[in-house]
């Protein structure tokens, strides 16, 4: 029920967020409309950041296994060595900086930035804040019975006594002031999305950084990021790290295909050098994304989907204006997401992968 109720409060927050980039920054917690933040954008977006250790009420505070499976990330590690590598160099002296820590080109992804001495600097590296939006306006909401910050606290494992409607009402309030929870699937994929497409057309085209890895949402959120000890069966007398269920993991992996392919449009609207690296790079992932789609449609008909997929030219090149794709395939994303729980979609079990990237942290 709760992934309905939530599916359902993202369409009607996305559905109105195409008027602003401020909103598109807020719901997102990470880039603007052009895929990138402005140096106003980052530092309003700093300034919320708590950060997830060295602090009085954090997350690693409750979350501590959360916090233990991150220090054994390359989302952690990356703070201490990314900007020690070669080939941080050689994109480093092709766009004139000197430091991964001050270009706001590489913090942006790299890092969680706060506000310190009133400049914007990396505090670690890809956080909990960086995924799941900064905390300082809702941190507190998230945990106190029914969203009410005169309510008590809930405490580990209190919360699997909570009723349905109690925990989406503590949630929603909590998702009204920029927490982007676990079953906000639309809004964590357009975060990985976000930074794993590398939306910034300089550092690919001047920098030679790479225009995007191949980031799959099913196979690299259930590796060594998983992070699903809370909601595990045994939690929170013998809490595991379990993986999604089969039910979620369809709709992680139809989701991640749609945000896929939005995102890459939403890049290729937004490029400056027709014809160069990062538009080519971004055409050929369009393509490629469109084309699993489609073999995903094959399989299975999906009526939330199908009217915006059809809407697309067969094939993506130089010339596609793709400025109102993006929006059109925000919405039936959305839609599919309120209108599927996972139970019906078996079908598309054989196209869904199962090796993951790294290895799930046991604790």
């Amino acid at each position: 029920m709760l992934n309905i109720y939530a599916s359902t409060r993202e369409t009607l927050r996305t559905l109105a967020m195409f008027t602003s980039a401020l909103a598109l920054l807020v719901f997102s917690g990470q880039i603007s409309a052009d895929g990138w933040m402005s140096e106003e954008q980052e530092k309003a977006h700093a300034m919320n950041v708590i950060g997830p250790l060295k602090s009085d009420d954090n997350c690693t505070n409750c979350h501590g296994q959360e916090s233990d499976t991150w220090q054994q990330t390359r989302h952690y590690s990356t703070f201490k060595d990314q900007h020690r590598s070669p080939e941080a160099d050689k994109i480093l002296e092709a766009l004139g900086e000197r430091s991964m820590k001050r270009s706001a080109e590489c913090r942006q992804c790299h890092y969680t930035s706060s506000i310190k001495r009133g400049s914007v600097k990396p505090s670690f590296g890809v956080s909990c804040e960086s995924c799941h939006g900064p905390a300082k306006e809702w941190l507190a909401l998230h945990s106190k019975e029914g969203g009410d910050l005169a309510g008590e606290d809930l405490k580990w494992g209190e919360g699997k006594n909570e009723s349905a409607e109690q925990r989406a009402l503590r949630l929603g309030k909590a998702e009204d002031k920029g927490m982007i929870h676990s079953d906000m699937i639309y809004s964590i994929a357009k975060n990985c999305f976000g930074c794993h497409t590398v939306p910034n057309e300089k550092v690919v085209n001047t920098g030679g950084h790479i225009a995007g890895s191949d980031f799959e949402l099913v196979s690299w959120s259930q590796g060594e990021v998983r992070h699903n000890f809370s909601s595990s069966a045994g939690a929170p007398d013998s809490p595991t790290n379990s993986p999604s269920s089969i039910e979620k993991t369809r709709r992680l992996y139809v989701t991640g295909l749609m945000v896929d392919l939005e995102t890459s449009l939403n890049n290729i609207a937004h490029v400056s050098e027709k014809g160069g690296i990062f538009h080519m790079a971004m055409i050929t992932r369009a393509n490629k994304t469109k084309t699993k789609l489609t073999e995903l449609l094959a399989k299975i008909s999906i009526a939330e989907l199908e009217p915006a997929l059809t809407s697309l030219p067969k094939v993506f090149d130089e010339s596609t204006d793709t400025s109102e794709f993006p929006k059109v395939l925000s919405a039936a994303t959305l839609q599919f997401l309120a209108a599927h729980d996972g139970s019906k979609l078996a079908a598309i079990d054989g196209l869904i992968p199962t090796k993951t990237k790294g290895t799930p942290y046991a604790g």
